[in-house]
């Protein structure tokens, strides 16, 4: 069973069996193996002259610390989503009659479909497109002045990366972006990337919020923090 093979090839504590048979169920046993040889890849090239099993609590803590990050890009992609939609709603609620909506917002303006209803249900690479038409809102609202094509397709698929609940921090299929002018396609490079689409303030915060989630905030009844240091993002 492969079960079996997970357990056999690596050091769980006694405590944690229970846990990790409710992990296994809820978030997927091939996930958690996955995760297992990842690492184990990953330790050979690191602990060169440390061969050892890989632990339950490292598996654990890196799934934990995965999905903070991507809670808070979430909660960050809806300040982004919100705040461009107002932006266009504020501007032309009362003043539709414009020549640079996308086709997909004049059909449904034509349609008789108010505008607030038609960003509420538009896709946000449709959002995104329309705010690059309105020379007025984008130099206001979009803070990325430099390789904007590019940029704007690694936070697309960033965004759509998160709502699918990809693991990110395994992920190798991001979307190359330019950060300080230096082209790249990781984890990292992305979440700078996203970063630069926030105003001044809020990008402080989401610095804070993305460097807090390698916190030990263990509770009594959880398996031990135990975050590889390799592997821990700090922005």
């Amino acid at each position: 069973m492969r079960s079996n093979e997970f357990y056999s090839k690596i050091d769980i504590a006694d405590e944690d069996k229970p846990r990790a048979e409710q992990y296994l169920y809820s978030k997927g046993l091939e996930q958690h193996i996955f995760i297992a040889t990842i690492l184990a890849n990953w330790q050979s090239e690191q602990e060169e002259h440390n061969q050892r099993k890989i632990r339950y609590s490292e598996i654990a803590t890196i799934y934990r610390y995965d999905k903070r990050i991507r809670n808070v890009l979430y909660k960050y992609i809806s300040y982004i989503e919100e705040f461009l939609r107002a932006r266009v709603l504020d501007k032309y609620s009362s003043d539709t009659k414009q020549d640079f909506w996308i086709p997909e917002i004049q059909r449904s303006l034509s349609n008789g479909k108010s505008l607030k209803a038609i960003l509420d249900d538009l896709l946000f690479s449709n959002l995104l497109r329309q705010v690059m038409k309105i020379p007025e809102i984008r130099d206001k609202a979009i803070f990325v002045k430099e390789h904007i094509t590019k940029n704007k397709d690694a936070l697309i698929e960033l965004r759509n990366d998160v709502m699918h609940n990809k693991f990110l921090l395994l992920y190798g299929g991001f979307k190359v972006c330019y950060v300080d002018g230096v082209k790249k396609a990781t984890l990292r490079a992305n979440i700078f990337n996203f970063a630069n689409f926030l105003p001044s303030g809020v990008k402080e915060k989401f610095f804070t919020d993305i460097n807090n989630c390698k916190e030990n905030r263990n509770k009594e009844n959880e398996t031990k923090w135990d975050l590889p240091e390799w592997l821990t993002l700090t922005i």
